[in-house]
């Protein structure tokens, strides 16, 4: 590939099943953030749509693609990459929700990565930045309104359960993303695909060791 080729920045999509990457986007995000892939906005786009560098890709798919190695391609102004209507959000793509593995302590645990979101959504949703996170569903326990791989901003301010809204909570190592509903004896977490993901019941004694992570403010998700 010459430099008279203009496309040098790929999104996850366009990158599946090239090479050795995943076959799923969600994947080739995950393992981008693992590797800290060289990234920017997709212009144009708001919130989560970001693509990543070809110099940051595995050789294999460089060649690929048609760039050899170490061929340079001029970058484009970082001004060109993120400008002041978006604000990055500390990310946690390593906390697997609702998989039962990881944990979340806010203020402690390090981010894997930030992601840009879109200044007027967050201003219209009321989430203040320096109290969001960003993390991605695993599994389909929520499904429909949450499937595999989305990604989910969650506001740490709003930890007062209300009516029947969506909140990460953890209870020990697992991270979940659920409704919840308090009782006389204890809580109740709830699953949307409760066909296939009963509710799970805690004890008042359980429940004592219930955190509130946050509360779901907004999804991402894949439309292919």
């Amino acid at each position: 590939m010459n430099s008279s080729i203009k496309q040098e920045w790929f999104t996850a999509f366009e990158l599946e099943g090239m090479g050795d990457l995943p076959n799923k986007a969600t994947n080739i995000t995950r393992r981008a953030t693992k590797e800290n892939w060289e990234k920017r906005q997709v212009q144009g786009k708001k919130g989560i749509a970001y693509e990543y560098h070809y110099s940051s890709l595995p050789l294999d798919v460089q060649r690929q693609l048609g760039f050899e190695q170490g061929q340079e391609v001029q970058k484009a102004p970082v001004s060109e990459t993120l400008n002041e209507n978006v604000l990055m959000i500390d990310s946690f793509s390593s906390i697997n929700v609702s998989a039962g593995f990881g944990s979340f302590n806010e203020g402690v645990t390090k981010p894997d990565e930030q992601t840009p979101y879109s200044a007027s959504l967050l201003r219209k949703l009321g989430v203040n930045p320096k109290y969001a996170a960003v993390f991605w569903a695993d599994g389909i326990s929520m499904r429909p309104t949450i499937d595999d791989g989305d990604q989910m901003l969650v506001d740490l301010k709003r930890k007062e359960i209300k009516g029947d809204k969506i909140y990460l909570v953890q209870n020990g190592a697992s991270v979940w993303v659920k409704r919840v509903k308090i009782r006389w004896d204890g809580v109740e977490l709830i699953s949307d695909n409760r066909e296939e993901y009963p509710p799970i019941i805690l004890s008042k004694d359980e429940a004592e060791n219930l955190q509130v992570i946050g509360q779901l403010v907004h999804l991402g998700k894949n439309m292919i």
